[in-house]
């Protein structure tokens, strides 16, 4: 991932390479959302509350939800910009949207998101205004685009199985000691395209993460076929907690 910023667009640049890319050369889901988090982190970083700040308060950003829609795929070495901004919080949850270019600056998708602030020891969410300087940033209103809820599958039927299995190894760890969340994207596509024979083009794609998996732990991934997508849901082997659930749409 090549990235730099252009300041007369207000968007951060990314050239796609390879490993981010699928068997047809298409950029992976993941690698899509690991772009997008890292220009969140960077523009709140501009904002004045990004890594170093919040690890002085002992603090850390964490995504709850994500929409993205696509209107086309980009592809192996194809230059995208992002474009993205906050509007404040309300309670404890922040809305980020992002807008999504090809290299002639044509829109080719966008995004919504739901973040908090939680703390770095227990992951609880922390208030915004306790953070110094984040008051100002309280919002009027909230984004017009909406990252829904998605209900999760009920795995006590004894027609429901699990289709695949996931562990927390120590490449899925990120800073905050848990499984980054680009990773339940991975699994989830992992599900979807587990036993088919060719590749669809998936123009949206939605992820709620109920609860963090730490190291060593054990998740089992199901999927479901509803009418008009497709749904992905993962619990921890152990405890039985929900994970996330994903809604994917061709």
């Amino acid at each position: 991932m090549i990235m730099r910023y252009i300041e007369k667009e207000n968007c951060f640049e990314f050239t796609i390479i390879g490993p981010q890319t699928d068997i047809h050369d298409r950029l992976h889901y993941h690698s899509l959302f690991a772009m997008l988090q890292e220009a969140a982190c960077l523009d709140v970083d501009h904002h004045g509350f990004g890594a170093d700040i919040m690890d002085e308060l002992q603090a850390c950003w964490l995504v709850l939800r994500m929409k993205v829609n696509m209107i086309r795929i980009p592809k192996w070495k194809d230059t995208i910009y992002i474009r993205t901004w906050s509007h404040g919080f309300q309670r404890v949850f922040f809305n980020r949207d992002f807008d999504i270019f090809d290299s002639d600056m044509n829109k080719i998708g966008e995004a919504t998101s739901i973040w908090v602030i939680a703390h770095q020891g227990d992951h609880h969410p922390v208030r915004p205004q306790t953070i110094p300087g984040m008051e100002i940033y309280e919002a009027k209103d909230q984004s017009e685009r909406k990252a829904g809820k998605i209900t999760p599958i009920d795995i006590t039927s004894e027609e429901i199985r699990p289709l695949l299995k996931k562990y927390a190894d120590f490449s899925d760890i990120d800073r905050n000691m848990h499984v980054n969340n680009t990773r339940y994207v991975a699994w989830s596509l992992d599900a979807f395209y587990a036993q088919k024979d060719h590749a669809f083009d998936i123009h949206e794609l939605t992820i709620n993460y109920s609860s963090e998996v730490k190291p060593g732990e054990e998740v089992c991934i199901y999927r479901t076929q509803l009418s008009d997508k497709v749904q992905v849901d993962g619990f921890e082997v152990k405890t039985g907690r929900h994970v996330f659930s994903t809604e994917i749409c061709c």
